[in-house]
């Protein structure tokens, strides 16, 4: 297949602009990125799937997401009090139609891989089933796993990484393509995080990642005194809500070569500065945040901070754990495309990208997206699943999930 003609932005850390590109196709990979005449006259055997001039890049990740809480949009959940009792309401069926919902709203924005951190109370043994079948129909690319919490009780630890583990070697065995399993765990003191850390570690060895996320509530003078040294992983952890974190902490992720994620946009203001960070939606709506009001006038490094936040290290991190480089529009990496309905009105350049990203481009509708070569929304319409149905059965699950509570 043939995609174009096109503006083409290749991402990366360094972007660059192609105008009246094209990009073809074979399988779930790039094979080729050109002039879109050439590729056409090369090839014209070839079926193409028209992008009219519209502005193509790659797929964002969101690099922290809780699928399964979509149901409760309107609730107004804030405690981790109230968050544990909508995960003891969830039934297999609720999660489904969750994570089929959320991921379908991120298609929508151009989110095209997810890292999901899953709890769900007694479904230990069902969920996260329920969240890869959901990622197969939308065609989303997802990694997912069981979280252990410090407020657990050891053997309700231990059970939840036992359900991780196997489900992770259940879709190796089956070659996941998509598809991902980790080790999660979820930490409320910085005690918990030293020992939970341990415990996951060991728990994935050489084989899985570790998705930690922190859910502190820390006074501003506390300080991180690490009892013993990390070794570093053959793959980076994740830590979610870096923002919640003191330096100390995030000096020894950055040591061990972790990723770093964040929630929100102005959450990042501070430690973007000394930190690569990636972004995460937690709870909320499965899109890139973006940039602030208040940054207005203040572009130039913040705009690439942003740029670099969206497009480059969750999509490192990523690459690392699903062994390809996700990310960039180049030969040989997958084929996780969107197409922008953007006409820029002045230059369009990698000079002026950062500009166009930050005062319009993050903000035009998406009308076209492919996972792995596979088309999943073409102008404008998803083609895996029909989205009436998807939010009808949302909506009648969270009227018995709200019930329940």
């Amino acid at each position: 297949m043939i995609v174009g003609p096109c503006t083409l932005v290749t991402g990366g850390p360094e972007p660059h602009v192609l105008e009246d590109a094209a990009v073809r196709i074979e399988g779930s990979h790039i094979a080729q990125v050109g002039r879109a005449g050439n590729l056409a006259h090369a090839f014209p055997d070839e079926t193409l799937w028209p992008a009219r001039g519209r502005v193509m890049m790659p797929g964002l990740v969101n690099t922290h997401v809780h699928l399964a809480r979509h149901l409760a949009r309107g609730l107004g959940l804030r405690t981790p009090g109230d968050w544990r009792r909508y995960e003891n309401a969830l039934s297999a069926e609720d999660v489904s139609w969750a994570a089929t919902a959320a991921l379908v709203e991120g298609i929508r924005h151009g989110v095209t891989t997810v890292c999901d951190f899953h709890r769900s109370g007694s479904l230990i043994d069902l969920s996260l089933s329920e969240v890869v079948s959901s990622a197969s129909k939308v065609g989303a690319r997802v990694a997912t796993c069981y979280g252990a919490s410090e407020i657990d009780t050891p053997l309700e630890r231990r059970a939840s990484f036992d359900e991780s583990l196997g489900f992770a070697s259940q879709l190796s065995r089956g070659r996941p393509g998509r598809l991902r399993g980790m080790v999660g765990v979820q930490a409320s003191t910085l005690e918990g995080v030293e020992t939970l850390l341990a415990d996951a570690l060991e728990t994935a060895g050489d084989r899985l990642a570790v998705h930690m996320d922190l859910a502190l509530d820390l006074t501003p003078a506390e300080r991180w005194h690490a009892h013993g040294g990390w070794e570093a992983a053959p793959l980076p952890a994740l830590w979610a809500h870096a923002e919640t974190a003191p330096r100390g902490l995030l000096a020894a992720v950055q040591e061990r070569g972790d990723a770093l994620s964040v929630v929100g946009s102005g959450s990042a203001s501070a430690l973007v500065r000394e930190a690569d960070v990636a972004w995460g939606s937690d709870s909320g709506l499965n899109a890139p945040p973006l940039p602030d009001l208040s940054h207005a006038f203040v572009r130039g490094a913040r705009a690439e901070m942003h740029y670099q936040r969206l497009f480059v290290h969750g999509a490192r991190w990523a690459a690392r754990h699903f062994g390809e480089e996700l990310g960039v529009i180049a030969p040989g990496a997958p084929a996780d495309l969107l197409l922008v309905d953007y006409r820029a009105a002045t230059e369009f350049s990698a000079r002026t990208l950062i500009d166009h990203l930050w005062s319009g481009l993050l903000r035009a509708p998406i009308s076209g997206v492919m996972v792995a070569g596979e088309v999943v929304m073409d102008n404008g319409t998803l083609v895996t699943v029909d989205e009436r149905e998807v939010a009808a059965r949302a909506r009648e699950c969270a009227t018995r999930v709200w019930a329940r509570l």
